[in-house]
């Protein structure tokens, strides 16, 4: 992330936090502006443009979002709008982060809000046909949301559903368990965690399990959420993965290394 962008999200953080009462209808608006700029380049480049007069701006956001929002969200795109960004699709992907920050503050309990979200993409990435229906841009957004309300309504807490219900929405990546899996690292930023993500062959026992938490946590000095997926191509040993850094002590890659040394 370029250093323009990392100082305009700081900032932009700082304003949503000057918000007094925020909700999950600012959650949702935060997410619709998202769309639209995902949506449409013109609108970005409108947004985002260092060059544009500020109340070019102001008259684009009044225009296309006066009638459906707040007025604190609309003083919140004003004041993104005048940050500078790296790339104009950084500007989307700041507001979809905020909605997923919003939602993280409402959440009565932050570590199930986490684990709803990993269940819903496990439920996504397994699954070929599903992954498939919610990821096209073929079926319309009614589709889509009704097929994710007959998988986990009344099964997820209001916030989990709210981010299943905008995932389908994004442009962000280009499948949906990619969506819900970055809002997992957004809640657990949030929560001041990283995610480590664990693929082992068979499941581990709560005692395997603790000792491998808190050998992480001490390795990293903090807390990080404990993602575990069930992933037979693993042939013995542990994949884990955490902010990029890769610990592979799986028996199919040592055997790999092995022949590698040997050849």
């Amino acid at each position: 992330m370029a250093s323009s962008t990392r100082a305009s999200k700081i900032a932009a953080g700082e304003a949503l936090n000057a918000i007094s009462n925020v909700s999950l209808s600012t959650a949702s608006e935060l997410f619709a502006a998202s769309n639209a700029l995902q949506q449409s380049s013109q609108l970005r480049s409108a947004l985002s443009d260092p060059s544009a007069e500020a109340a070019s701006k102001e008259q684009v956001v009044r225009a296309v979002f006066g009638a459906k929002f707040s007025s604190d969200v609309q003083s919140l795109l004003l004041t993104v709008s005048k940050l500078r960004w790296s790339s104009s699709r950084d500007l989307p992907a700041t507001l979809e982060q905020l909605g997923v920050r919003i939602i993280a503050r409402l959440s009565a309990n932050i570590d199930d809000l986490q684990a709803e979200l990993f269940d819903i993409e496990q439920l996504a990435a397994s699954d070929g046909e599903l992954e498939l229906a919610l990821s096209s841009t073929k079926g319309t957004a009614d589709q889509k949301q009704a097929l994710i309300s007959k998988l986990v309504n009344g099964k997820v807490s209001e916030q989990a559903m709210a981010l299943a219900n905008q995932a389908h929405e994004s442009r962000s990546y280009k499948r949906y368990a990619q969506v819900i899996g970055q809002y997992g690292v957004w809640v657990a930023e949030y929560a001041g965690e990283s995610v480590a993500r664990i693929r082992v062959a068979k499941a581990l026992s709560t005692e395997q399990l603790n000792r491998l938490e808190n050998a992480l946590n001490g390795v990293y000095g903090k807390k990080l959420q404990i993602n575990v997926e069930i992933d037979p191509s693993v042939i013995g040993g542990v994949h884990i993965a955490v902010a990029g850094e890769v610990i592979d002590a799986t028996l199919l890659t040592k055997l790999s290394n092995a022949r590698l040394q040997l050849s």
